[in-house]
Order: C-alpha cells, then structure tokens, then sequence
C-alpha cells in the first residue's frame, strides 16, 4: 500500500524536525526519571518555535502531540514500568487528541500536560495484590519481598534463594501482575520507608537500604487539562 504524501510548508518541515528532537529528547528524560530536564527542553523548544507556531497547521500539531503519546508509552513497556496504568493513560490521551478540535494556542499546555501526565504516574500501584490468585511461584516472590524489603534486594537474588527458574518466573510475575520484580521491590521499600517515615522519623528511611530510591513521588495529575 503507497501511502499518500502529507505536503508540508518550510515552515512545517522545519516544525517536524525539531519537535523530533524534543520528542527523543522528552523519551529519554523519561526513561531517566528527570522531569526538570523535561521541562527545561519544553521552554528551549516553545522559545525556538513560538514566533512560527501559527504557521503551522493543527492538525500538524495534533499527529506531534500523538507520537509523544505513543513514544513515551512504548520507554514505559521497554523499562518495565507499570504498564497498566500506562496502557490506560495512553488509551485516555489519545482519545482526547482525537475527539478533540486543538486550536494552536493548545498545543504547548497540551505538550506540557502530556509530558507532567507520564512522570507523575511512574511507580505508581494501581491495583492491589491478592495473594489467593497468584500462583504459586509469584505468591512466594511476592512474600518473600514484603518481609525483606529493609534489606538489599535484587530480582535475580530473590529467584536464587527461593530455587525458582529466573526467566520462568520473571514472564510469569509480569504477566499476573502486569510489572516486574524489579518495580515490585522499589515499590514495597517505598511503602516501608514512608511507613518508617510516619513512624521514627526521616532518619529510619536510611536504615531500609532505600537511599537509591527515596524520592518522593511526583503528584499526580488528575487528566488532561482542556
């Protein structure tokens, strides 16, 4: 199938290219968990195109917009991030993008949503455990992690201790609950030092083996703004 050519101004052209730029930019941000950065990229870029952004066409805008949707949801499988809750967040946005009549005075407070809407859902539990639909293997992993999560935990170590198959049991913990070891462990020592925080103070979030991962979680965003 020859898919027809979208003709585009030297203004559009050059609108596309730098946007791309961004957009690998924004990906790899992402995946390194640095939102000022982010940020930072968004106000370099918006300085850069303000002056032409009228020239160039919303829909244009709109397909940017969606390809920053997909390419930033496709780093969150890729790093075994939560992929539920990325899956829906995906699922909203593109809905919005293409319901919604976008006006170019849409485009970078929809840009910045977008890009605040992805880092304030990393690490985040979006459905509770139950132990009794588990099987057997992902159960023992799951317990073994929620008593040892004040000590230095590593999936492969986990699996060497309990005599479970590594890869066997790694597809089959992702594929009951949707994430992996690895962000199970980050996410059971986060409640423990927040619990540990509420309890004996900031000091005791040192005494977990947490320091890698004690930054706090970013506020969520309710949806996109309109």
């Amino acid at each position: 199938m020859n898919f027809p050519e979208l003709k585009l101004s030297q203004t559009e052209r050059d609108f596309n290219f730098d946007f791309a730029i961004l957009e690998h930019d924004l990906s790899y941000f992402f995946e390194k968990r640095c939102l000022d950065y982010a940020l930072e990229h968004i106000n370099r870029f918006n300085h850069k195109i303000k002056d032409n952004l009228y020239n160039v066409r919303p829909l244009i805008l709109k397909e940017a917009l969606i390809s920053l949707t997909c390419d930033l949801a496709s780093v969150s499988f890729y790093h075994y991030l939560n992929m539920i809750t990325f899956v829906n967040l995906r699922k909203d946005i593109l809905h919005y993008l293409t319901t919604t009549t976008l006006t170019n005075d849409d485009f970078m407070p929809l840009l910045e949503s977008i890009v605040n809407n992805y880092f304030s859902n990393l690490d985040t539990l979006d459905i509770p455990i139950d132990g009794t639909r588990l099987s057997k293997q992902v159960a023992l992993v799951v317990y073994y992690i929620d008593n040892h999560c004040d000590e230095p935990l590593r999936a492969n170590t986990i699996l060497e201790e309990l005599t479970l198959d590594p890869e066997y049991t790694k597809r089959k913990f992702r594929k009951e609950l949707g994430f992996t070891i690895n962000f199970y462990i980050r996410h059971a020592k986060l409640q423990r030092a927040k619990q540990l925080l509420i309890n004996t103070g900031l000091k005791s979030i040192f005494e977990t083996g947490f320091k890698r991962h004690s930054e706090p979680r970013l506020p969520s965003t309710a949806q996109i703004n309109h």
